[in-house]
């Protein structure tokens, strides 16, 4: 029962499922089949494949639905990310990623219900990671869905090669993200991210404000490092991108990462970290520091049985308390720093356009 509340709860908060009543979405949920893919320590794996190359790790990725194959229904995201690729002569190209909420395969049943013309995926479907997925028939949505969708907003006949679903190809002022940076954010799954640090280093003249205005609002102790892994003239700084999958929470024994309930920024409470380093090795990006930490004298505090300073973790807390949000990005003197929730994906191609 409870199973059948949540999938409800799920296709209603789905574009293609919302209109439906409650009987008919009691219907659909009876022959939606769930499926999982990947490996669910996902991030011990990530790790392991870091140093692969990119056609490798793809290869790696579990399949979900292939390029070439039929739709047999309707495919929708319920948990983590997967990739979306074409072919592209003997290799694969990155197209986009989806995300929870996101869709897969509704151009292509739409396609034979509207014009009884049964056409192929167009992608492949892969997992990063582990993924949670909902399989609709594709009678049901057909039935349900294609029947009650007024005739202007169903998809074109023709899908062009490389574009259909691909929110992040999405053109803003004639400006689209580029192949290799998407490539780049997806393949280091930097797309986990809701406040990932994003550095335009032509822009950046290394003044340093940002560390500056970091330490001043933490104690002098500033909670992120100034390099990480560049794309072109992009940097992904080390630090904490208060991911929308915080794995870094798994396994703490006292709760002390956990997520704030009315903002939802992943912070560790000093008070009750007992430094077991769980989360700083579970963190697939190395975001995650351990410490040693003084007293009051600025003295540091040292273990009784082994005379060594205690150490506890640390990490971007997204400066929780300061109202003007992030200091990092604000003390920035030339927008070359900016704090990017992946999920939004219209913000982002702005300000790399600029």
């Amino acid at each position: 029962m409870y199973r059948e509340r949540s999938l409800k709860v799920h296709l209603q908060g789905t574009s293609e499922f919302s209109h439906l009543t409650e009987e008919e979405l009691g219907i659909v949920a009876e022959n939606t089949l769930f499926e999982t893919y990947g490996n669910f320590d996902w991030h011990a794996t990530y790790k392991s494949l870091a140093d692969r190359k990119l056609a490798e790790r793809i290869e790696e990725e579990p399949i979900i639905a292939k390029e070439g194959n039929y739709a047999d229904g309707l495919i929708m995201i319920r948990a983590g990310f997967a990739r979306l690729t074409e072919r592209v002569d003997h290799g694969h190209r990155t197209i986009s990623y989806l995300g929870r909420g996101a869709t897969f395969g509704f151009v292509e049943i739409a396609q034979y219900w509207r014009f009884n013309e049964m056409i192929p995926l167009q992608h492949t479907l892969r997992a990063l990671g582990y993924v949670d997925v909902l399989r609709v028939p594709a009678s049901i949505v057909e039935k349900f869905v294609l029947s009650s969708i007024p005739e202007k907003f169903l998809p074109l006949r023709i899908v062009p090669r490389g574009e259909a679903q691909s929110a992040w190809k999405e053109k803003s002022k004639d400006e689209e993200i580029d192949i290799g940076l998407l490539e780049f954010l997806v393949d280091n799954r930097f797309i986990n991210g809701t406040a990932s640090m994003l550095i335009n280093l032509d822009r950046c003249t290394r003044c340093d404000d940002c560390v500056r205005a970091c330490a001043e609002v933490h104690d002098n102790n500033p909670r992120f490092i100034r390099h990480g892994k560049r794309y072109n003239n992009y940097m992904m700084a080390n630090a904490c991108m208060h991911c929308s999958d915080p794995v870094c929470m798994i396994g703490c024994p006292t709760g002390a990462i956990h997520r704030e309930s009315y903002t939802g920024q992943v912070v560790i409470n000093d008070v009750t970290c007992i430094g077991c380093v769980t989360c700083a090795n579970s963190c697939p990006y190395d975001n995650i520091r351990m410490v040693p930490i003084r007293d009051d004298k600025g003295a540091f505090i040292l273990d009784q049985n082994t005379n060594m300073p205690i150490e506890k973790a640390t990490k971007c807390d997204l400066c929780i308390d300061q109202l003007g949000g992030p200091a990092c990005q604000r003390a920035c003197p030339h927008d070359a720093l900016r704090r990017i929730d992946m999920r939004e994906e219209d913000k982002f191609i702005k300000w790399i356009s600029k």
